[in-house]
């Protein structure tokens, strides 16, 4: 009777262990599913409303603007992504992917593990020119 009641607990209990565990992460999730910006796990995500021309140009001009030194990229009608370097040598890469007719998700990453002041930084930068 124990295993029983020890079983039927856990079975209750559990679903709900997952709401507390996953709160963050689902939370800034949704807040991208929504419409908003999101920073995470070192990438800063963010809704575009222009053409793949619109946004290369304005990635391009926004790095330019912060003094990024640029290495390449490459983009068409679906997805881009293109890389800069910045004084202290960090790279950051800048990509877009289409998401709806008139949507791209443009997502900015510094370095490895990402840094939060840069990335929006250089995101003002390219939204500056749309």
């Amino acid at each position: 009777m124990k295993i029983t009641m020890r079983s039927l607990l856990l079975a209750l209990l559990l679903p709900f262990s997952a709401l507390f565990l996953t709160g963050c992460i689902a939370v800034v999730a949704g807040g991208v599913a929504a419409g908003g910006t999101a920073y995470v796990l070192g990438d800063l995500t963010t809704p575009v409303q222009a053409t793949p021309e619109q946004l290369e140009q304005a990635i391009q001009k926004g790095g330019r603007d912060m003094g990024l030194q640029y290495i390449r990229g490459a983009g068409d009608e679906t997805a881009g992504e293109y890389r800069f370097r910045n004084a202290e040598d960090r790279r950051i890469t800048v990509k877009y992917s289409r998401k709806s007719p008139v949507f791209l998700e443009m997502s900015i990453r510094v370095g490895t593990f990402g840094d939060e002041a840069i990335s929006r930084s250089l995101e003002e930068a390219i939204l500056k020119h749309l």
